[in-house]
This record gives C-alpha cells, structure tokens and sequence, in this order.
C-alpha cells in the first residue's frame, strides 16, 4: 500500500514554503525607529529578489537580503520585526541555495516563537522540504505544528492533510486517519477533504474494513469534485464493490470512467478492471469487446495486467493464435524476472501447445531455461513438463516421455492436471518397461480419484504391471475387480478375462484358467473369432489335462471351426484324446484320418491309435483299422510294436487285400510270438497273406505248420477254411470239400461256419454232386437266412 501512495504522491506538486505572512510597517513619520529601518532594508532587497527573472541575479538578491538580515538580528535581536526577520533570513538562505543554515534559522525561530504566524510559516517550509525527501518522520510533526499555528483556516486544513499523508507513508495508519478526519471535520477543509476521504478509504481497505472503505470512496464519487478526484474515487470504488461481489455497483462507476470527460487518466485502469469483472462473470466475448473499444493504454505493470486479462479471454474462446500475440506482448512490457513475464510466458506455451505440439519440448526447454531455477517447485514449471512429456508420448518417444514424466512432481500441479498426470504417467511409464514406477502412480491415481471414468483402464494397465513385476495375485485382483462390474466397458472385461486367463495358463493353474476362458465367452457380447477360438481351444486343452477329455470336443470342435488353420493340429490332437476317453470310435477314426492327412498323426498317442484300429476292425471297417494301427507299426523295430497290433494289423490287411503288406506284419508277429494258439493264429494268417499272393505251396506249408500246434476253435475252423480253398485251386474239390465238411459239422462260428456251407456248396458242385450241394444250400439258408459271402 506505501508503494501504491509513494507513486500518487508524485502526481502531487512538490511542496514550496507559502507565502509570508504580510509584514505591517510602523508609520516613520510618527517615530523613529533605526531597527526598523534596517529590517526595511532587508525585506525591500528580498521583494527585488523575488521579482528578479533572472537567475543569478535573483541568487545574488537572496544572498545580500539574507546578509542584511542577519546583520539586523545581531545588531536588533529583540526588535519587534525579529521574529519576521528570522523567517526571512532562512528563506532567504533557503532559496540561495543554503539549505543547512536556513533550518537553523527556522529551527530558532520556531523555538523562540513557537505559536506565531512566522514560526507556523517556517514549520511549513521544513515540513514541505522534508516531505519531498521522503523524510516523513520529520515532515509528519512539522506539518501538524503548522496546522496548529496556521493563520487562515485552509491552511490548517493543508497542514493535517500532508500530515496524514506522511504518518501514511510511515504505516502509522492510526495517527494519517486522526488527521485525515481533521480535515474531513473541518468546515474550511474543503480544497482537501476529497483527497482526504480518498485517503481514509484506502486506510480502510488495508484493515480490511471494505464496506467503510467503499463508503468513503462513494461519498467523493457522489460528490461535487473535479473530474480527477471523482475519477480516482469512482476507480477505487469500483475496486472495492468489485471485492465485496457488488459488481453491478462496480461496472457502473467503472463505465462512468469510460465516458466521462476528464477522467482519461483512470480509463486505462477503469477499462482493466471491467475486463477483469467481466472475466470472472466469464463473459469472455464481452471482455475482448471492452479490450477492443479503447485505444488508450497504460504502461509497464498496467498495460501487462490489461493485455493479461484479454489474452486469458482469448484463451477461453480457443482463440489461442491471438492469445499467444498478446502474451507476448506482456512479456515485452515487464522485467524477465517478474512474476507476471513468468505467468505470460507459461501461457504462451500453454498457447503453443494447443496450437501445435510438434516443437513443443523445444519451447519447454526454453521455458524451463529462464524460470526453473527461480520457481522450482512452481505448479506452472511442473505443467510444462507435463505438456512435454504429453507431447513426447503421443510422438511415440515412449522412453523421453517416461523420463519427463518422472521429473513432475504429482503435489505440485493443479488439481485440475492431477489425475491427467498420474494416469497418463503411469500409462506412460509402464509402456516404457518401468512397472514399479507405473504401478506407484497408477495406485495413487486409483486412490485419490475413484470415481474418474479411467480408472477401469488404470486397473488393466496395474493389473499388467502387477504381472511383469511377478506379482499374479495383485494382478488378478485387479483383473477381477474389471470382471465384478457392470459399469466397465465391454473392451476392459474382455481385456480382464483374457489377461488372467492367460496367466492362469502361465501358471498352470488350470481349473482357474479354464474359470476364466469360460467367462470371456459367457460374458463378452461380439467377441472376435480368434479370441472366441483361442477361448474354445484353451478351455478343451484344459479339460483334457483336468481327465475331462470327454467334455473337450464340443470346445475343441469350435475352435477348429473358427480358425483351422492356427488349430487343425493342437485341436485334432485334443480331440483324438476327447473321442477316446468318449470310448467315440467312429470320430476318434475320422480324426485320425484328418491327422494322417494332415501329417500330425504321430503326435497322437498310441494307446488312442491301437484302440482306435481293434474298434475299426471289430466293426468290419477294415482300412481304418489299417490307417490307425499303421501309424503305431514300426518295421524298423518291430520289437518294440505291440504284438496285438501286428496281429491286428495283419488281419485288417489281408481284408483290404494287401498281401505284401499282411505278410510283413504277420511275419513281425511271428518273430515274437511264443504262445502256441496265437503262434497258430498267426501261422494262418501268414498262409491267408500267401494265398493273397497266389504262392500256395508256402500257404500249404505254414497251414500244416499251424496244424501241427493243434489249434482249436477260430483258429482251427480257419484253418480247415484255408486248406479248403488251397485245395479247391489246386484243383482237388473233394478233399477241399472235406475240410468245409469238418467246420460245417463242428464248429458253431456265426462267421465261419456260413462261410464253411458257402464253400462247401462250391466244393460240391464242382464234383457235380449237385444234390448234396443243394442239401448244403438250403442248410446255409436255413440257419443263415439272408447271409451274403464277404
């Protein structure tokens, strides 16, 4: 407040000592008074003095009217004119440019007649000296002393004013407000009771009394003043309504401002105060319209705060080219150290950003050059850091911007820009590979604003986090609170059940990760197809390791359907595995028939592949006996071939007609075979591979040599069938019709013995015993209606 009065002050005219009091002459003709004679001499050589043009001249006249005078007080030191002279005399030294000896003789005066009209004169001469040296403490009592001796009324009023603008200037509010309200009581103290008030106002306002503050500033705008101090009053006034939220008060008295001649030098302030008024009403465009309606400006600290004011406007209009103008134009008009350069330039890259973030770390850089190092801790420095690393992120310079980031102190910014900050730093940080760093600020963001819309996302990125740092239980946690809510977005509980599936399976915690595939497919509408299969293929996979094959297919089966060529394989395995423990032969053989196909067949297990081909050849499906007890043969190392699937793997052979390939098989039997019945069994197949082959003595040889074991049952009614048919193509239908004769008669096979009649009725005929042959017929047909020859 002393700053904002030291400058008024200055508009003020720089005191001068008034004129004297008027001298009364003795009349000489009715005595004689050599005294004042010699005091005439002095005061007629100080009036040329002061009628004097010329400078030096004028000097020289004080200089000889001060030497008179002092040789009169030496000379006549209690004449009656002394106490006039003294006055003179330092005057006189006064304005010759002797300052040190004319307060001594004011100060003599002033102690020898205290309470004359001469010594109220000489207070208010070194009053006004020391006033206008700013030596307050000095004016302030000499001033009083001149009110109180003053000789005209309105010089008392002058006295009690300086006075109080001098204990003002001091901060003794106390004493400027008792000689303010002297010369506001006082009915002579009309040419300074309007600065008066002004003054009273202003004290009121620094003890915070703003309605006795705005009274006294009213009482002057409604008064009858000139157009100056009406126009100072009417300012501070609005100022003050302003504070008190009496803005309509306020914008009338700053647009009386505005159109009332006389007042220009207020309208600059005036003009300011209405746009900052209209701001707060955040009635921007008016703001500008204001800005733009006058020309006149202020200068340095004014004019900055004006164009701040329009500039902030433009912002709010998204008008920032021409805010970034004027807040340059701010910066030109204050020291580069000043608070208001600091502000205007945090808001010309505030400008910049919005306008065009290519360049924006650069102008950060220079930014953070100029004002750092003055404001640290600053929330504005820690903004534009802010708007860096934004920049650098959304650039894609993911490693710059987590290292900016960093350096941004959450406490420090805005309200406002916290949560941006917390969130997108540690969305930030995490993508840079800094999951602790991530997770602090993505905790604290979760923390402190749980109910901002992103916190789903902050969740996701935690949970993520969680799992690189090998934390998995905070990980599903958070997972879990995405997947509990009905208010994420669809994305995030997709996102959250896929996650935690995913490590679940990392985890080989299975049945939970089977929990979590089956809640993406349950719970997500519109799931993409490979997601849809990766879900499908996973929760089958599980069931199959859980020993739930059998609930595997349907899953397996629609994963292969929605992506066949990522699952063809890991599927068709699975559900080889899921139709075996289904005991589903005929699926189990299609799959492995897709699998030879395909060439992945080896990776099915053998226990699937043997009981796949016994099933298949049980059921008289012969090649896929074949194909499934093929893919578990192993010529190379027949040994290590279970003995089952080379019988098998014989049998299915000789039915689909592949000789070679039975006798291979049948020949690896053998080589390990040790039981007489199977050896038997065996031998006969060997004799039916032969006879494939058309190499009958070989045949006849290995069926002699499985009748030498004695075989019994199947085996035996084989055999008999066997030797039959050699000995029907070696021409010899008796003794072929001999050994159907044996099956026929006893053995009661469903399969063989139909087979043994059949033959038997060839056997016959070809001797042309035609009526035993058609005995044998009607036998076939009576026990075996409708059987047909295979």
């Amino acid at each position: 407040m002393k700053r904002i009065l030291a400058l008024s002050l200055l508009a003020v005219p720089v005191l001068h000592a008034q004129e004297p009091p008027r001298a009364v002459e003795a009349d000489p003709a009715l005595r004689t008074d050599p005294g004042n004679d010699f005091f005439l001499r002095g005061k007629n050589v100080y009036d040329s003095a002061r009628a004097s043009t010329d400078f030096q001249t004028r000097v020289a006249y004080y200089q000889r009217a001060a030497q008179i005078f002092a040789d009169y007080l030496t000379n006549f030191p209690n004449h009656p004119n002394a106490e006039m002279a003294w006055w003179y005399l330092g005057n006189s030294y006064y304005q010759s440019g002797n300052p040190h000896e004319a307060k001594r003789c004011f100060s003599t005066l002033i102690n020898r007649y205290g309470d004359g009209k001469w010594a109220a004169a000489a207070s208010y001469t070194m009053a006004a000296d020391h006033y206008n040296k700013a030596e307050y403490a000095f004016a302030a009592p000499m001033f009083e002393r001149y009110a109180r001796n003053a000789g005209k009324p309105t010089e008392r009023a002058r006295g009690h004013y300086y006075a109080g603008n001098s204990y003002r200037m001091l901060g003794r509010d106390r004493e400027a407000t008792r000689e303010y309200k002297a010369v506001v009581d006082d009915p002579a103290g009309t040419l300074f009771a309007a600065q008066s008030k002004i003054s009273l106002g202003h004290l009121a306002l620094d003890r915070g009394k703003l309605e006795d503050a705005l009274t006294w500033f009213e009482d002057v705008a409604n008064g009858n003043y000139a157009p100056k101090v009406t126009g100072e009053a009417m300012l501070q006034s609005a100022l003050t309504a302003t504070k008190l939220g009496r803005t309509e008060l306020a914008d009338q008295r700053l647009n009386q401002i505005m159109r009332t001649p006389g007042m220009e030098d207020f309208r600059p302030d005036a003009q300011t105060a209405l746009m900052a008024n209209l701001y707060a009403k955040k009635q921007y465009d008016e703001v500008i319209r204001i800005f733009r309606s006058s020309a006149t400006k202020s200068e340095g600290e004014k004019e900055a705060a004006r164009l701040m004011i329009a500039a902030r406007a433009y912002m709010r209009l998204k008008q920032p080219s021409q805010a970034l103008t004027l807040f340059r134009d701010v910066e030109r008009l204050v020291k580069p150290e000043s608070d208001t350069a600091f502000e205007a330039s945090y808001y010309r890259l505030l400008c910049f950003f919005q306008i065009e973030g290519r360049h924006v770390p650069d102008q950060v850089d220079a930014f953070l050059q100029l004002y750092r190092k003055l404001h640290p801790g600053d929330r504005r420095i820690h903004t534009a850091l802010m708007m860096k690393a934004e920049t650098l992120y959304g650039a894609g310079k993911v490693a710059e911007a987590a290292k900016v980031y960093s350096e941004v102190s959450a406490a420090v910014v805005g309200e406002k820009n916290r949560p941006g900050l917390l969130f997108q730093r540690g969305w930030c940080l995490a993508e840079a590979g800094d999951a602790q760093g991530a997770i602090r600020s993505i905790s604290e963001f979760i923390s402190r604003y749980p109910d901002d819309p992103r916190v789903p996302s902050a969740l996701a990125k935690r949970a993520r986090a969680y799992a690189d740092v090998s934390e998995p239980g905070k990980a599903i946690a958070d997972f879990d609170r995405l997947t509990g809510s009905k208010e994420v977005p669809e994305d995030l509980v997709s996102y959250a059940w896929l996650e935690s599936a995913r490590m679940r399976r990392g985890e080989n915690n299975i049945p939970d990760m089977i929990v979590r595939y089956k809640g993406l497919l349950e719970q997500v509408d519109g799931l993409g197809e490979n997601l849809q299969a990766e879900a499908n293929y996973w929760i089958g996979w599980g069931l199959v390791k859980t020993n739930a094959a059998r609930e595997s297919v349907g899953y397996l089966d629609k994963a292969r359907e929605l992506r066949p060529k990522a699952y063809q394989k890991h599927a068709g395995i699975l559900l080889a595995l899921g139709y075996f423990a289904g005991q589903e032969p005929e699926k189990l053989s299609q799959e492995i028939r897709t699998a030879i196909e395909k060439g992945y067949a080896a990776e099915i297990p053998d226990q699937a592949l043997q009981w796949s081909g016994m099933q298949s050849f049980n059921s008289g499906d012969y090649e896929a006996a074949v194909r499934s007890l093929g893919q578990i043969a192993n010529d190379d190392d027949p040994r290590s071939t279970p003995k089952e699937v080379w019988r098998y793997l014989a049998k299915a052979r000789i039915e689909t007609g592949d000789g070679d390939g039975a006798l291979t098989a049948v020949n690896h039997l053998l080589d390990v075979e040790e039981n007489p019945a199977w050896k038997a069994d065996g031998l006969l197949d060997r004799a039916r591979a032969l006879d494939l082959l058309d190499r009958p003595t070989e045949a006849r040889k290995s069926v002699d040599e499985a009748m030498e074991l004695r075989p019994q049952g199947r085996t035996s009614a084989g055999l008999r069938i066997t030797s039959g048919d050699l000995h029907l193509k070696a021409g010899d239908p008796k003794q072929a019709a001999a050994e159907y004769l044996i099956v026929v008669n006893f053995h009661e096979d469903k399969e063989l013995k139909p087979l043994a009649l059949s033959k038997l009725v060839e056997a016959l005929e070809k001797q042309g015993d035609k009526t035993e042959a058609e005995t044998y017929r009607q036998q076939l047909q009576r026990e075996f209606p409708g059987w047909e020859k295979p």
